[in-house]
């Protein structure tokens, strides 16, 4: 067996081990059994649900993010390249080759990528506040996923990078159920709990602004 086809198996044994505890951990908040709500619906769960998902993303809908709206720039980047690199390294997998054109794009989105999560790594250890909030995890998580970036920046150049690739993504893989990074799955699951919570109390969207 080639170590193509070893790195290939490793990345998707990897991704499979990623989804199967992320799913169990999912499955494992509806043992925490669930409140009863006693008030009559004052509005709809699946209007809260579009909100959470639509306007609700946008950052002056957000108090934090609007007050540290290059912060969330820089957030919104940073996420754009790291998308790229999974997509990128499909295409690594499949034996795709990409267009001289679509290539020079994912260079640049994944110099964005690197250049923005480097700028929120730097922002974290230089503000005393967030210092002081930021756990191991928090810069182990940047760190990784900036390497892996980073990699997958130098893979399309050469090929010689077509191995440290799939191996920084075969560990990122294998972590992400076990720090912050479980937020790519998380972070969906509790927005929808949020849409529908505050959705059928007709709190969001907000009466003023369906109009």
């Amino acid at each position: 067996m080639s170590l193509f086809a070893v790195l290939k198996l490793g990345v998707l044994a990897s991704v499979l081990f990623c989804l199967v505890v992320l799913t169990v951990m999912l499955l494992q908040t509806f043992t925490f059994g669930r409140r009863p709500t006693y008030a009559h619906p004052q509005g709809s769960s699946f209007a809260g649900i579009v909100y959470a998902f639509g306007l609700g993303m946008l950052p002056w809908e957000k108090e934090s993010a609007a007050q540290h709206i290059w912060t969330y720039a820089g957030g919104i980047l940073y996420h754009a390249g790291i998308l790229m690199a999974m997509l990128f390294l499909a295409t690594v997998l499949l034996r795709i080759s990409l267009p001289a054109t679509l290539l020079q794009a994912v260079r640049i989105l994944l110099i964005i990528g690197v250049v923005s999560g480097v700028a929120l790594l730097i922002k974290r250890i230089l503000q005393p506040h967030m210092r002081f909030l930021s756990g191991g995890d928090d810069y182990l998580a940047n760190v990784l996923v900036d390497l892996l970036l980073l990699l997958a920046l130098t893979a399309t150049f050469t090929e010689t990078m077509l191995v440290p690739f799939p191996v920084i993504a075969i560990i990122t893989f294998i972590y992400i159920p076990f720090g912050k990074l479980r937020h790519c799955v998380f972070y969906f699951y509790t927005r929808v709990l949020f849409g529908v919570f505050f959705g059928r109390r007709g709190v969001l969207p907000h009466p003023s602004k369906k109009a």
